[in-house]
């Protein structure tokens, strides 16, 4: 037998025990068993009205709570907010893209070539006087 059959043959033989335990009782002894079993019953639905009215106020502050961050969010203080005349200013020195590079003069290439070609001569020169 599997492990759900001999929970179902307990759970048979539990409740078979209390019925007849229930009908052997007398007939005060059943009223106040029905009187028992109606109290706890009655403290439990107050106990779960009770926590539904907890968790009902406990969402309302929440979401209260989640409007004032909001709200305090779109009344930033002044120096979290930027001013306009700041966007009228030029952008960084940070290129992104070389179509945002302005066209350089050839000068400084061809002086920076110039100089590589007076080295390389020179290099030739010194090689040259020591042979």
């Amino acid at each position: 037998m599997t492990m759900a059959k001999h929970k179902l043959l307990a759970g048979l033989l539990v409740s078979g025990a209390a019925f007849a335990a229930y009908h052997a009782l007398d007939l005060e002894q059943r009223e106040a068993l029905k009187d028992a079993a109606r109290d706890r019953y009655n403290a439990f639905k107050d106990r779960a009205v009770d926590y539904a009215f907890y968790a009902a106020d406990a969402a309302d502050d929440f979401k209260e709570a989640l409007n004032d961050k909001l709200e305090a969010k779109n009344d930033a203080p002044a120096w979290k907010t930027v001013p306009d005349d700041v966007t009228d200013e030029p952008a960084d020195d940070i290129v992104l893209s070389s179509d945002q590079v302005a066209d350089l003069p050839d000068e400084p290439a061809k002086a920076a070539s110039d100089t590589a070609t007076d080295t390389a001569e020179d290099d030739q020169a010194t090689s040259d006087n020591q042979e």
